[in-house]
């Protein structure tokens, strides 16, 4: 990919804490140690991932997920991210369906430069992906809604400074999604997150409790399955507890050796959820009470604008109406209006993504928002400067109507940069978005809520299996050749009253993408019923019935006949061809290359009890220490855990073997012991104490035989290592 060469812009000059700049210069060694081949592969992929770059289908360059807790962008960081995209990128950044950003083709050794530079803009790029729990999303409207109980964003922003670098989960089998939904309907997609989070308020002896009606378990991907209902109020204050609960139990009993099967949606499936619900139930009695502090809730918002008192300016332009109708939303303060920018697929390049920082610090209170639609979001628009707004977006080429209706289509980046896509998402959405505003116009009104999402690969970023209409791209060989095709999904919705998934209707040449919309949208035009969405027609009228009209257009013609068949969406002039033999990093490893030894750990031992000989207390404390983790490391690799420090590796052999009973009660609240005793005054009894404790442990580890982890057997044990 050619990019065009642009002068550097200034760097944000908010101070870095301290643990960021060690976090990052470590990071920049451990790049200049794989460089030199002093790490493997593996081991340098886990170490990125956990900052969240990400390896592009592009040989020698990086992807940077970048992570927007609770969705809020200030202009000032909408700055940011355009002159990062352009200083280290390609000049280009992509929103996704989770509420983060993403830059591509960055060069692994300027990474950290990239993160000091997000950081001193007051945005993190920590756990975007791997093997921890993810950006925590919030309803971009939060705030704003007159729907809503209260405003969820300072509660999801509390969670992530709560989770982000806990030691309790770094190292889980899989990835943990979280999302918050204040309103009555439905932004975030609860039931297809791991925890979703859904506000709620009743009343007692008079006075307001705020609380969460709670869903877990759900997920999308190749197999993709809907929450269930834990509670429907669980006090606000009791959020740490049960989000420490769930999370030590994921790890402690989650699947690790089938990647695919390592979500907690299967863990729940595996047990049964009444056994989960019951082993979950236990986890929060065992983990206690966790103090939410009322400072923990820090307003995330800019200030609001007072609301004049003026009458809205009359506007007639047709181009304004439709814009009005499809993008402003109400508020629920008088005199204000939400408004939704159009961001086609997701995608923005650098200058007018400046330009609209600009627009953003203007018309917005400074304050932005990130939707799992792909747009953004202007929460704090007075009613009397919409057409100005409009006007200032027309200028920057951010003025389209259609957003959040059937043309603004969702897609991941897919084959364009993705290393797991199989046919170009972003080509086939850019035709039917085209096709929407020309040939299919007419099914512009009645379609005007359907949801069109298309996903490059099954993992589903796109989130096609709860669409109206969703694709997802696959191929298929004809004589000899190989064709972009898509598997077809119908009738899925993501809503609170009614969730359900789409089935599926078959696979499809990608050159029929159109002509199956087409077929879709006349038959719900003919058959739908007075106030009947798509997703309720489709139900009615029965798979049987859809495919049968459907079939046709699984025919693919020779290539004599018709070489376009054989082409990709937005790459007419290349061969199509699905990558062989290339690994994406959506589930991440969970263990690097060497595997840890009891020789290694009797040599860290060596090295305590050489510092204690030689009176270097201080140095034996934190070397006794470093040798009860090296012993800890032995059974947790046989379980594929393979922490990141010291501290991790102590509560990792803690959760998952004490905890589960497996130590027969031995090595109660391990890490707290060895904290305990590497956190005294150094001296000689203190030294040595630590590091014939690190001895005794060593010893055990050494003859501990874990098999792995099976829940049933393992719940009396449990219960027995907490009493």
């Amino acid at each position: 990919m050619t990019v065009t060469s642009h002068a550097h812009p200034s760097t944000p000059t908010q101070p870095l804490p301290e643990g960021i700049v060690q976090e990052l210069a470590e990071f920049e060694e451990y790049i200049k140690e794989y460089r030199r081949g002093e790490i493997g592969e593996v081991k340098m992929q886990k170490i990125r991932l956990q900052f969240g770059t990400y390896a592009q289908r592009q040989d020698g360059v990086q992807m940077q997920r970048i992570k927007i807790p609770g969705a809020v962008l200030s202009g000032d960081q909408l700055t940011c991210l355009a002159d990062a995209a352009e200083r280290f990128g390609s000049a280009f950044v992509h929103f996704t369906t989770r509420e983060d950003a993403q830059i591509y083709y960055l060069k692994l050794e300027e990474a950290p430069d990239l993160m000091r530079f997000l950081a001193r803009g007051g945005i993190t790029t920590r756990e975007a992906c791997g093997n921890t729990v993810r950006n925590i999303t919030a309803c971009y409207r939060a705030g704003t809604s007159p729907t809503e109980a209260f405003d969820v964003a300072p509660y999801a922003h509390a969670l992530f400074r709560y989770l982000v670098r806990n030691d309790h989960n770094q190292v889980m089998g899989r990835k943990f999604k979280i999302t918050f939904e204040g309103c009555t309907e439905d932004h975030s997609g609860i039931r297809i997150h791991d925890i979703g989070w859904l506000a709620r308020v009743k009343q007692e002896n008079g006075r307001e409790r705020r609380g969460f009606a709670v869903h877990v378990g759900g997920g999308l991907g190749g197999a993709p399955m809907l929450s269930h209902l834990y509670t429907d109020f669980l006090p606000v204050e009791e959020m740490y507890n049960f989000a420490s609960a769930i999370l030590r139990l994921f790890d402690r009993y989650g699947e690790r050796k089938s990647r695919m099967k390592a979500r907690m949606k299967f863990l729940i499936q595996s047990m049964g959820w009444e056994k989960f619900r019951e082993a979950l139930d236990k986890e929060r009695e065992v983990v206690g009470p966790i103090p939410f502090p009322p400072e923990d809730l820090v307003d995330v918002h800019q200030p609001i604008p007072a609301p004049r008192r003026a009458l809205p300016v009359r506007d007639d332009r047709p181009a304004y109406l439709r814009w009005h109708s499809d993008s402003v939303v109400a508020h629920k303060i008088p005199g204000l209006r939400g408004v939704n920018v159009r961001l086609r697929l997701g995608d923005i390049e650098s200058e007018p993504l400046r330009k609209l920082a600009n627009v953003v610090r203007r018309y917005s209170a400074n304050e932005a928002r990130v939707s799992i639609e792909q747009n953004l979001y202007l929460p704090w628009v007075r009613e009397e400067e919409l057409p100005a707004l409009y006007d200032a977006l027309v200028a920057i080429g951010l003025g389209d109507a259609g957003a959040e209706t059937v043309e603004d289509i969702t897609t991941c980046p897919a084959a364009d940069t993705c290393r797991l896509g199989i046919a170009s998402a972003k080509g086939l959405g850019s035709a039917l978005s085209a096709a929407l505003e020309t040939e299919l116009a007419e099914y512009a009104d009645v379609a005007r809520d359907v949801k069109i999402k298309i996903s490059g690969c099954p993992n589903g970023c796109a989130q096609h299996a709860v669409a109206d209409i969703g694709f997802h791209s696959a191929a298929q060989t004809e004589d000899g050749r190989t064709v972009p095709s898509y598997l077809l999904f119908v009738g899925g919705k993501a809503d609170l009253e009614t969730s359900r998934l789409a089935g599926v209707m078959g696979r499809f040449p990608a050159k029929n993408g159109i002509k199956v919309l087409e077929a879709l949208l006349s038959l719900y035009q003919q058959e739908r019923q007075p106030g009947e969405d798509f997703g309720s027609c489709a139900e009615r009228l029965g798979e049987e019935k859809i495919k049968a009209i459907l079939e046709p257009l699984r025919a693919v013609p020779s290539f004599e006949q018709d070489p376009s068949f054989y082409q990709d969406w937005g790459h007419a002039n290349e061969k199509f061809a699905v990558r062989q033999g290339v690994k994406g990093e959506c589930a991440g490893t969970t263990v690097a290359e060497k595997i840890p030894s009891v020789a290694d750990a009797q040599e860290a031992l060596a090295q305590a009890e050489a510092y204690f000989s030689h009176k270097e207390f201080e140095a034996a404390l934190a070397a006794g220490y470093e040798a009860a983790a090296a012993a800890a490391r032995v059974p947790l690799y046989r379980r594929l855990v393979d922490p990141f420090t010291p501290e991790q590796t102590l509560w990792e052999f803690e959760n998952i073997f004490v905890r589960s009973g497996q130590t027969g009660g031995q090595w109660k609240d391990l890490r707290v012991e060895f904290d305990a005793l590497r956190q005294v005054e150094p001296g000689e009894s203190t030294a040595r104490a630590i590091v014939d404790r690190a001895r005794e442990f060593g010893t055990f580890c050494a003859g501990f035989k874990a098999d792995p982890i099976k829940f049933k057997a393992a719940r009396a044990a449990a219960q027995e290592a907490a009493d």
